[in-house]
């Protein structure tokens, strides 16, 4: 489910599918932290997401997104600061280590952040994402915390 308020492109209610990669942090089955991954059409996210109680990982960052201000436009026209939260609502074994099997997640941006001489609307969105492990290769190993920052905006 989404909603949307002056955002470009998108609709309340619309139904969208997101691939998202979580790469652990160490190697045990729980861990404090974890790296997400997540692709949006102008490039990819990468943040670290904090364990905040059990099966509950939370963090935020921020993109610029394009912005068209009368007919120009702006390829870094706002700044969007968001929070993402996951639940891990199932687990399953692989190797003899617990993962996470099922996903509940949440994207909010309360508030966009005009960098064009315009003048706009107030905008912001959020998204419930529900989702499962797909099939796939073993996750590559965890980067460290230098790089994720260095890679934390698109």
């Amino acid at each position: 489910m989404t909603t949307a308020n002056n955002v470009s492109g998108e609709h309340v209610g619309e139904r969208v599918a997101r691939t998202w990669a979580f790469i652990p942090r160490c190697r045990i089955s729980v861990c404090n932290s974890l790296v997400l991954l997540r692709a949006r059409a102008s490039g990819q996210d990468k943040l670290i997401l904090r364990r905040r109680g059990p099966a509950y990982y939370a963090g935020g960052g921020s993109f610029d997104a394009p912005l068209r201000c009368g007919k120009r436009d702006y390829k870094h026209g706002e700044l969007v600061p968001f929070t993402i939260t996951v639940r891990v609502t199932a687990a399953a074994l692989a190797g003899g280590v617990a993962v996470a099997s099922q996903v509940r997640a949440t994207y909010i941006s309360r508030a966009r952040f005009n960098l064009t001489p315009c003048v706009t609307a107030p905008a912001s969105d959020a998204a419930v994402y529900q989702g499962q492990l797909l099939p796939g290769p073993p996750p590559t190993p965890a980067p460290t915390a230098d790089a994720v920052r260095r890679g934390s905006r698109p």
